[in-house]
């Protein structure tokens, strides 16, 4: 899934999920969250605005849950 901001042009976070199933039957979701930046954009900071959001999106996977990670992002992405 990919997600663009109407206010920041070539700017998008990607999504990937998967779903890995071990030999239990347990089920366990992993959801990855990728910045994508033009490079013109990222010259205009001193350290990439960008290179935590991944840790963070874990980390915030691990207060709210994956859902709620999901759509606080979804959410961000569309204001």
């Amino acid at each position: 899934m990919s997600l663009h901001h109407p206010q920041l042009p070539g700017c998008e976070l990607l999504v990937l999920w998967s779903v890995l199933v071990d030999s239990d039957g347990r089920v366990n979701p992993q959801v990855q969250l990728l910045p994508k930046v033009p490079d013109n954009a990222l010259q205009m900071f001193h350290s990439s605005p960008v290179a935590g959001a991944a840790e963070a999106f874990l980390s915030l996977q691990r207060i709210l849950g994956v859902e709620c990670a999901l759509e606080a992002v979804v959410t961000a992405m569309s204001e």
